[in-house]
């Protein structure tokens, strides 16, 4: 029982990244570099914020929405002129690795490369027994608050008008338009709740190691590719599934294989589980959808 919401808490967080990836995927077609950056510094936002003895629930607020303009921000500023001039996907690629690799080399100097302590004040200490475990009460508030993160997200999409203006642009940008769908204002919406979801995961991420630096996103970037593949490029429901599944697989492997091999374990199921579905769980095999 331990292990298991251990690994949901861990796989609740990578559902987050998934999430955000397969957002920007679905409504734009664009596989984004930037996510892990974006991750990062929502962080370091609400690091700043924590350290001004600002509340948690605010400071953590304030990483979202710094973390959500700034992938507006990328949006606006270079994806969208890639768009007026129809790049290609490979061209918003390359983009997004650059703007990356920017934002990371800020950080680096801002920051001079430390591990910079990611204070735990006011975050739930100590355990809580659970069915005869003792369970660690931040890990439950982590899976807790994602789980709510990601119902909230599902449910806007599914019954708000803005969710399905959100989902017509998904399939088909042009009808979207002749309908009245302002597909600009869906690409930055998009983008801004990708980063304020983001922002969430890198906090907890933060939290739980109790450092961040200026690389903390760099593995959560391959994680977030692993959690779309798996659950399927484009599905809502499968960034859930898939990200879940990985921490459970990743969480069970370091206490029954070796921490060294966790990664490799999770990898090798995802491997598996696309020899079996090319398409992933839940993917479809023609157009992407949200």
């Amino acid at each position: 029982m331990q292990q298991t919401i251990n690994g949901l808490a861990v796989g609740s967080i990578y559902a987050l990244l998934g999430l955000g990836v397969t957002l920007i995927w679905g409504v734009l077609h664009v596989l984004t570099f930037t996510h892990a950056q974006v991750l990062t510094w929502g962080a370091f936002a609400t690091l700043a914020a924590l350290n001004a003895d600002w509340p948690v629930p605010v400071a953590i607020l304030v990483g979202m929405l710094a973390a959500g303009a700034i992938s507006a921000a990328i949006d606006a500023g270079v994806l969208e002129a890639l768009r007026r001039r129809g790049a290609s996907e490979h061209a918003f690629v390359v983009a997004t690795i650059g703007v990356a690799a920017m934002m990371q080399a800020l950080l680096k100097k801002r920051t001079g490369s430390r591990f910079e302590p990611y204070p735990r004040d006011g975050f739930p200490k100590g355990p809580v027994e659970l069915f005869g475990q003792n369970i660690p009460k931040l890990q439950i508030l982590v899976l807790a608050v994602s789980l709510v993160a990601m119902v909230l997200l599902a449910a806007w999409l599914r019954y708000t008008s803005f969710g399905r203006g959100l989902r017509a642009v998904a399939y088909s940008r042009e009808t979207a338009e002749l309908l009245g769908v302002n597909a600009r204002l869906a690409s930055a919406t998009a983008y801004f709740v990708s980063g304020a979801l983001a922002a969430l995961a890198g906090v907890f991420v933060s939290v739980n190691t109790a450092q961040v630096s200026y690389s903390s996103g760099d593995r959560l970037l391959l994680v977030a590719f692993a959690v779309i593949v798996l659950g399927g490029m484009g599905s809502v429901a499968g960034a859930v599934v898939g990200g879940l599944a990985l921490g459970v697989i990743e969480t069970y492997a370091t206490v029954h294989v070796s921490s060294k091999f966790s990664e490799a374990c999770a990898y090798l199921v995802i491997l598996v589980v696309l020899l079996v579905r090319p398409s992933g769980l839940f993917g479809a095999k023609e157009a992407v959808r949200v």
